[in-house]
């Protein structure tokens, strides 16, 4: 939903309650005597505009949209029709996370995210994958590359995308699933570490 549908719908909302609770004190003397008409106003328009900062602060999730997996894995490739995605998995009582938190990064390696998201159908929808890099040194996350791409809704198991990088440092990343409106779905956190001799552990491969 775009801010002016959203700004709209909502004034639309607030006149027709107030209009509707007007009605409601005019002909019903029961009500006037229960319930204070400037108190139930002031609740009104004060939730009115707690949804109003809850949005424009993206606090709201972006309903109907939903992550439904998010992996880092080491190679994705298409066979008919299907994403075949090749993991590192974690050790068995972390039963949270699909993938293993520590990815190792070889020479010419590249770092895949996965990503499946529901969304209901005939949606169609920009999403964007945030890859973020945490500088130990300023201890500030560094957005190093926003990279775009669209869903259509409808299937059952999720829309199904992927982004990678190749020229990666070590360290500790995130990758942020956010519509083209900034409001996040997700976050898929793991962290490089740089290694030339030991190779992956537990390398899952999995059909999507």
């Amino acid at each position: 939903m775009n801010t002016q549908i959203f700004i709209f719908s909502g004034l639309i909302s607030l006149a027709s309650t107030l209009a509707l609770i007007a009605i409601i004190f005019t002909r019903s003397p029961s009500t006037r005597k229960e319930v204070k008409r400037g108190k139930l106003f002031g609740i009104i328009i004060f939730v009115y505009v707690l949804i109003n900062v809850f949005y424009f602060f993206r606090l709201i999730p972006p309903v109907p949209l939903a992550l439904d997996q998010g992996i880092v894995a080491h190679d994705i490739r298409m066979e008919n029709g299907n994403y075949i995605v090749t993991y590192e998995t974690d050790e068995w009582y972390v039963f949270w996370r699909d993938h293993r938190l520590a990815f190792n990064f070889g020479p010419n390696d590249r770092v895949y995210i996965y990503s499946s998201i529901f969304a209901p159908t005939d949606l169609k929808k920009s999403m964007i994958h945030r890859w973020q890099w945490y500088n130990e040194s300023t201890s500030e996350w560094e957005i190093v590359e926003d990279i775009g791409y669209d869903i259509t809704g409808g299937r059952n198991d999720g829309f199904r995308g992927y982004t990678y990088k190749s020229n990666v440092k070590p360290g500790i990343w995130k990758v942020a699933i956010i519509t083209d409106e900034e409001l996040l779905l997700g976050v898929i956190d793991f962290e490089i570490v740089s290694s030339s001799i030991e190779s992956p552990k537990r390398l899952t491969v999995k059909k999507f």
